[in-house]
């Protein structure tokens, strides 16, 4: 079973978004699902954690991970959780203002980004993508 810590550094970063209406989402930037339209083209291991309303439709996002902060989604496609060990941790890096995901044996990312949506959300491409 996959596990999320979260350093108390790092949960006071994120504290005023944690709410019994809300559910948690690690979001892996590869353009599937609706907080990713497009993808990430530079190749890194771009990461959202999303605190969204539990009423946004969440069809993605079917894999539970636990933590100290409560049940994370995250998606199960090899592509999107292959980098993602049994045992993370999220940080705070204060020199760098960031929130580094890492897991034992590397970092994963050097800042994951922090979105609060408290709308439901629509994603339509409307054009294609080159990086």
């Amino acid at each position: 079973m996959k596990t999320l810590f979260v350093t108390d550094e790092a949960k006071k970063r994120v504290a005023k978004y944690i709410s019994p209406d809300k559910r948690i989402v690690l979001d892996f930037d590869d353009g599937v699902g609706p907080f990713s339209a497009v993808g990430n083209c530079n190749l890194d291991a771009n990461y959202k954690l999303i605190f969204v309303n539990k009423d946004i439709e969440l069809t993605d996002f079917d894999e539970k991970v636990s933590s100290n902060i409560g049940d994370i989604y995250i998606k199960s496609e090899w592509y999107a959780s292959a980098q993602f060990e049994d045992q993370m941790e999220l940080r705070f890096d204060p020199k760098h203002i960031a929130l580094p995901l890492v897991s034992p044996t590397k970092i994963l990312t050097g800042n994951v980004e922090v979105l609060n949506i408290s709308k439901p959300i629509k994603v339509e491409y409307t054009k294609t993508h080159d990086c």
